[in-house]
């Protein structure tokens, strides 16, 4: 399917925040790197389009999963985990946002990188756009 830069961006953004999210919520917060992998796989728009749309897919998929917990119990445990960590809370939630948007980022360089190299071996490294 031929498609444009910024269709191709809204689709890699719509894959990564939804498997983003649905592997985020086994627990295993590197299966985030997975979502960035499967996106820049299917859809192969360069590595600008990937990055940039793996790492908000990230930001996004942890805000889904903070939609999901009760709204007392988050305050609460960020406030616990913040203070044995000896940071503040809201340092945590930004810790939270950047290290899945960066998880996802990795799983979109890797992806794109493979996708360059051994499914399109002729481009000699070059990503098409």
């Amino acid at each position: 399917m031929n498609m444009g830069k910024g269709i191709g961006f809204l689709v890699s953004l719509v894959i990564v925040a939804a498997l983003g999210f649905a592997l985020l919520l086994t627990g295993i917060w590197y299966t985030a790197i997975a979502a960035g992998l499967a996106a820049s796989l299917l859809i192969r728009k360069g590595y600008l389009v990937s990055v940039l749309s793996s790492f908000a897919g990230g930001m996004i998929s942890v805000a889904f999963m903070l939609l999901t917990l009760p709204v007392g119990y988050v305050g609460a445990v960020m406030n616990e985990v913040a203070a044995i960590a000896g940071i503040s809370a809201t340092v945590l939630f930004a810790l939270m946002f950047l290290v899945s948007g960066a998880l996802a980022l990795s799983g979109a360089l890797f992806g794109t990188f493979i996708a360059s190299i051994a499914i399109n071996p002729r481009s000699g490294g070059a990503v098409s756009d």
